[in-house]
């Protein structure tokens, strides 16, 4: 892994003010989620399952959130959570591909 400590940090920073922007409980656990990922990768064979689980319900909500603001908000605050909730929910389902790979081969 590349990061630096202080990359890390940055991150946390930037997630931190994301959170504040978008208000929302879920999407703060699903940056709980990562960034507890981030620092320590090595999730449990039985741990797992329930955290795909988790984390793809997260990205469902996230895609249904996005789509709500691409049909029915307008403006620049839309446009931003949109597109944030597109991100996170893509992210999430990138997360969950890895760790359904990770989970079947016991990495």
């Amino acid at each position: 892994m590349s990061d630096t400590p202080l990359e890390i940090i940055s991150q946390v920073t930037e997630f931190n003010d994301l959170s504040e922007f978008m208000q929302d409980k879920d999407l703060d656990k699903a940056l709980e989620f990562v960034v507890k990922l981030v620092m320590k990768p090595d999730v449990p064979a039985a741990k797992a399952p329930e955290l795909i689980i988790q984390l793809q319900a997260l990205s469902a909500k996230c895609a249904i959130l996005a789509r709500y603001y691409t049909t029915f908000e307008k403006g620049v605050e839309a446009s931003k959570k949109k597109n944030a909730y597109y991100t996170m929910s893509d992210s999430l389902d990138r997360l969950v591909d890895a760790l359904k790979y990770s989970a079947k081969f016991g990495m």
